[in-house]
This record gives structure tokens, C-alpha cells and sequence, in this order.
């Protein structure tokens, strides 16, 4: 006996409606789709093979959806590469990132940070400034600006950047203890004891704070006070030298 299959009006229409779905499956989307798993999985490398990918596949995909996600993408990248060491990888990763997102106010602040970690502070510092002019409320490249001013010499520019991101970020404590610091190197004591008070207030277990509030109460003379914020260093296991 013989079989057959009849094809009736609704199961043909299901199949023309498959056959529909599968033609519009783009495989640039899919590329697309792949990429926004990896930056889920914070892999960098996939993200950025998948998205440029799909941009070789398709070149009529919405580039102003699709480019931050690269950039972002070459940001994360870049910085694991900072962290790693290799700067001149991170820099070509950051400015591509730039290049694709130009008002990545991250991508300038990752790169500016790298060029001041190879002593590139002109062009940190310029970085910087980009950054806070893309994102005014972004403490954290004021202190970052502040730290670089400060190995380039320039110290009050250190101190009003350190100033402003306290203003923005009043629990910074590292701003706290670089600008605590700088006061100690100009010679302003009560300052720096003021700043490091207030490190301690924010971390009260943190020995380096007690142990720099010490060194500015002894560089003021007050010595019984600096004896004891020593004390209380070497207490919280921090080594303090003699």
C-alpha cells in the first residue's frame, strides 16, 4: 500500500510562515546576539570577534546601536590589558573604543590612566580633562586628574582636584589620604591631620591612615599624639619603622 501526505490549507500555511521566519534569520543578528552573550561573560576578545562580525556581514546594521557595544567592549579589553601590563595594547584598545564612542567619557578616563601609569602626563592630563567635560560629576577621574597633577609636579592643581572629588564622592577616602598627603609635603599640618581624621571616620581599621595622621602630628611636634596614632598602626598590623 501506498501512503500520502495531504497538505491542507492550515498546514500549508504553517509551513509558508516557516519557511518565512527561517528566510529572515539574519546571521548578522545572530553575530550580534553571540556578542552580547560574551559581554555578559566578560569575554572581551569573543564580544569584539562576534560584533565586528557582524558588521563585515551586514553593513546596513544600525552602527548607532551597535558601536557602543564595541566600544564598550574595546574599553573592557583595554583595561585588562592595563591591569596586565601592557599598556600599548590598552592605549590602542581605549582609542578604538573612543573612535567607535566618542562620548565614552570611561574610554578617556581607562587611557588618560594609562599614559600616567608610562609617565605620559600631558596626554593623560588632556585625556582627563576630556573625560570630566563629557561627564562633569565624574569623581573618579578628578582624583585620578589630581594623582597625575601631583607626579607632574603641579600641587594645587592636585589638591583642587583632590578637593572636588570629595566634593562629588564625600566617603573618598583615597582622595582624603592623597590630599592629606600633599598638605603634609607644603607644610600645612593641621590640614592634613584633618584629612586623615576624617580616612579614619570613613575606614576606622585602616592602619595607613593612623600611621600618616601620626606622621603629620609629628612633623607638627606634637609627639605624644603621633606616638599614639603610631601605637595604634602597629595594633591594626601595620609595620611602622622606628
Amino acid at each position: 500500500m501506498r501512503c500520502s501526505t495531504v497538505i491542507t490549507p492550515a498546514i500549508g500555511a504553517c509551513l509558508a510562515a516557516l519557511v518565512l521566519v527561517m528566510a529572515c534569520v539574519n546571521p548578522a543578528q545572530e553575530q550580534v546576539k553571540k556578542g552580547d552573550g560574551f559581554v555578559m561573560q566578560k569575554q572581551w576578545d569573543e564580544a569584539i570577534t562576534a560584533y565586528t562580525k557582524a558588521l563585515e556581514m551586514d553593513r546596513t546594521l544600525d552602527k548607532a546601536m551597535l558601536n557602543p557595544k564595541l566600544s564598550t567592549a574595546y574599553t573592557e579589553r583595554g583595561f585588562t590589558y592595563t591591569s596586565s601590563g601592557e599598556p600599548g595594547k590598552a592605549i590602542d584598545d581605549f582609542t578604538r573604543a573612543i573612535e567607535l564612542g566618542p562620548g565614552s567619557a570611561a574610554a578617556y578616563n581607562y587611557r588618560g590612566f594609562t599614559y600616567g601609569v608610562i609617565g605620559y602626563y600631558g596626554k593623560a592630563i588632556a585625556d582627563f580633562t576630556r573625560a570630566l567635560e563629557l561627564d562633569p560629576g565624574f569623581a573618579l577621574v578628578y582624583y585620578n586628574r589630581g594623582y597625575v597633577y601631583n607626579s607632574n609636579g603641579e600641587q594645587d592643581k592636585a589638591v583642587a582636584d583632590f578637593t572636588r572629588a570629595i566634593e562629588l564622592d564625600p566617603e573618598y577616602g583615597l582622595a582624603y589620604n592623597n590630599r592629606g598627603s600633599l598638605y603634609i609635603d607644603i607644610g600645612d599640618f593641621d590640614k592634613a591631620i584633618a584629612d586623615y581624621t576624617r580616612l579614619i571616620e570613613i575606614s576606622p581599621r585602616l592602619a595607613l591612615a593612623y600611621y600618616n595622621r601620626g606622621y603629620a602630628y609629628y612633623k607638627k611636634g606634637e609627639n605624644a599624639k603621633a606616638e599614639a596614632d603610631f601605637k595604634k598602626a602597629r595594633d591594626l598590623a601595620y609595620m611602622v619603622v622606628p
